[in-house]
């Protein structure tokens, strides 16, 4: 061939030609942070006389090889780091010589290595580990190496930490001391102080340096969504909250309160709670009051949004566990020696002494009783229990019985054992005529069959036919035995229960009467449905005075399942 320009002189005879061109580098994860600015320079000699000697950048390459891995820019002998100082260009001198000393000179300018691009965070993750104080961090990295965007050495995580109730962060920034690899794109943060919310930024390092920081994140779009909240009367002037929710990575769980009629007061936060706490009993309020509540789970971006209202009244104490003696022998004149025996005295100083009518048992003074019940076994251990302040009923038939009040424990009669107890008359029911000294009778430690006895978790449980005042929550019952539902009787109203029944269909219905008004409501047993009413029609709703239609719907509406804690 023949240079075109150069008129007829042979390939030979001309000087020669020296290209350079560029090309990306293919590997693999080295030992070194240096595959990040990693570039293949390739070379062609055209034209002079062979042999030739090559240098790039001042040193000598051998003139047939394939190419020259250059790094940053620059070909040292032994791999290191690139200088730190950010480049985006980075020009290649090259001196070609042939066998007659003629050289020929190129560069070629080439896109080097730059710092990382900004990194994209993700979302906080659920903790998904046994640690509820953590929080899981994501991000995204999109590189394009057109651009001079090079391979991802490592990570680096910092993080700042406030209170939960500060308007601001602080200026210093703390670094996670841990080795986050090239692949790396979550990061499991834990070991968090629940009183503190955190935000976070990472960023992305090649072997010219870091990248930028990420915007702080998370930000107030990922607060953990609402909870479903539901309150329930709890003893002792205690109500229990639960809730189902999956909050994004809480840390912990608040929630605030106020008195019917009242104000909120301030988030408090539940001691101990983390993503997988769902239940929390409020305690320490007044007892037989209602309360609303809301609750919020908070991550470290702060809190969540309120959940909401749920309304309960505080639990009443449970009086101590009821005890139910059976006995079938009232003596009024033995002293009570018979196993199942026991009797009222007018004097408690003389065991003969026994009440033989209903008509004196308001007035007697004692009660005597063998430790030896009906059944024949010992009841010392119930007996013993008995302190003074408690209300023993004897009920001796339907709507007959009297309710006396123990005012103090008398000395053990000889044998045999019995015990002695100093009583006054509190409350009592029709009983007349002289007492059966051989029928059934038994003696409750517990209110009249008029009052409503209190359950294990301080709610009412309502009693069969006797009026209760509105105003508070009741539990159904079936004749004593309580149920599942629970309901709120209106304020003002006098509610009835008048039993349970069950029909063909296997339905058990239960039946509250208005005593003002003898209307009916009736209520699935199970499940609290209204299935049914009876309302004269002088009380129904064109009676503008009291409008019981109106007043069943409300119980109708606030029954609820809610087992006994």
């Amino acid at each position: 061939g023949v240079w075109s320009g150069f008129g007829s002189l042979t390939l030979a005879e001309l000087p020669p030609r020296l290209r350079l061109g560029l090309g990306m580098s293919l590997f693999g994860g080295g030992e070194f942070c240096t595959e990040a600015s990693m570039r293949d320079l390739y070379w062609n000699i055209e034209g002079g006389v062979p042999p030739y000697t090559l240098t790039v950048e001042g040193e000598p390459v051998a003139p047939d090889s394939e190419y020259l891995r250059v790094f940053c820019g620059l070909r040292p002998s032994d791999p290191q780091p690139c200088d730190p100082e950010p480049k985006q260009h980075q020009t290649f001198s090259a001196v070609v010589t042939d066998s007659r000393g003629v050289a020929a000179e190129a560069e070629l300018q080439m896109v080097v290595a730059v710092p990382p691009n900004r990194l994209t965070t993700g979302s906080i993750l659920p903790p998904g580990t046994a640690s509820g104080a953590a929080v899981r961090l994501a991000w995204l990295a999109r590189l394009d190496p057109d651009a001079g965007d090079s391979a991802v050495c490592a990570h680096e995580l910092r993080y700042q930490s406030t209170a939960w109730d500060a308007d601001s962060w602080p200026e210093e920034w703390t670094t996670i001391d841990e080795t986050l690899a090239a692949g790396a794109a979550e990061y499991l943060h834990s070991g968090l102080d629940p009183d503190r919310r955190y935000r976070y930024q990472v960023r992305a390092l090649n072997n010219i340096g870091a990248g930028e920081w990420s915007r702080p994140f998370p930000r107030t779009a990922v607060r953990p969504g609402a909870a479903v909240l539901t309150a329930d009367t709890a003893a002792s002037g205690s109500v229990a909250l639960s809730w189902s929710v999956a909050p994004a990575g809480a840390l912990r769980w608040e929630y605030r309160q106020r008195p019917a009629g009242g104000g909120w007061g301030a988030w408090t936060a539940i001691a101990g709670s983390d993503a997988r706490t769902a239940a929390h009993t409020v305690s320490d309020l007044t007892e037989d009051a209602r309360y609303h509540f809301q609750v919020r789970a908070a991550n470290a971006a702060g809190p969540g949004r309120a959940s909401a209202t749920a309304v309960a009244a505080a639990g009443l104490t449970p009086p101590s566990p009821l005890i139910s003696l059976s006995y079938s022998d009232y003596d009024a004149t033995g002293g009570a020696t018979e196993p199942g025996a026991f009797a009222l005295l007018s004097d408690a100083a003389d065991l003969s002494s026994g009440v033989a009518d209903y008509a004196n048992a308001p007035t007697a003074a004692a009660l005597l009783v063998n430790v030896i019940g009906y059944s024949g076994g010992s009841d010392a251990d119930l007996l013993d229990s008995i302190a003074v302040g408690d209300t023993l009923t004897w009920e001796s038939g339907w709507r007959c019985w009297f309710a006396y009040r123990v005012t103090g424990l008398l000395s053990d009669p000889p044998t045999p054992a019995r015990k002695l107890f100093a009583i006054e008359l509190t409350a009592q029911d029709s009983c007349a005529g002289p007492i059966d000294t051989g029928g059934w009778t038994s003696i409750v430690r517990g209110p009249p069959p008029s009052e409503s006895s209190i359950g294990a978790d301080g709610i009412r449980i309502l009693p069969t036919d006797y009026p209760v005042a509105g105003g508070h929550t009741y539990r159904l019952s079936d004749y004593g035995s309580p149920g599942r539902i629970v309901i709120d009787v209106p304020a003002g109203m006098r509610l009835i229960d008048r039993g349970v029944s069950e029909d063909s269909g296997g339905t058990w219905t239960a039946f509250l009467e208005d005593e003002a008004s003898g209307a009916v409501l009736a209520l699935d047993f199970h499940s609290g449905e209204d299935v049914g009413r009876y309302i004269p029609p002088e009380y129904d709703a064109s009676n503008a005075a009291r409008d019981v239609g109106a007043l069943f719907d409300a119980i109708a509406a606030s029954a609820r399942r809610q087992p006994e804690r």
